[in-house]
């Protein structure tokens, strides 16, 4: 029994100690959103509005991998992303397109590029018009 009092103490150092070394070659994942807003987006049946950009979560330049968004107050439309492996102050390239639901490469509009920074310190709110 007296064994067993000193070597529980010790187990727990010696397993903070461990933890706490596989900490030092760490790396952090950021997890950053932003509410995208396109204003002016008129849509037909079958078309909604979409968010294409420079990242992975914005389909990387390509419509058919675009973020789609809601209608909030018809005709705008909101959504919001959130960006990972990027950090506080990567600039992100955006613009707003309409686009078939149905046919990915049947893009009816595209507005103009825009760019938002990303932040930790609030929420970044990215508007555009088409």
């Amino acid at each position: 029994m007296r064994r067993i009092r000193y070597l529980l103490p010790l187990s727990a150092l010696l397993l903070a100690i461990l933890q706490a070394n596989s900490y030092a070659g760490a790396t952090w994942t950021y997890s950053l959103p932003v509410n995208f807003r396109c204003d002016n987006g008129v849509t037909t049946t079958g078309y909604s509005v979409y968010v294409v950009g420079n990242t992975k979560e914005l389909g990387n330049g390509k419509a058919a991998d675009a973020f789609k968004l809601s209608p909030s107050a018809y005709p705008s439309w909101t959504g919001t992303v959130t960006f990972l492996n990027l950090k506080p102050d990567d600039v992100v390239k955006w613009k707003c397109i309409i686009r078939n639901e149905n046919n990915p490469g049947d893009v009816r509009t595209e507005g103009p590029e825009n760019n938002v920074t990303l932040s930790f310190k609030s929420t970044p709110q990215a508007t555009a018009s088409f």
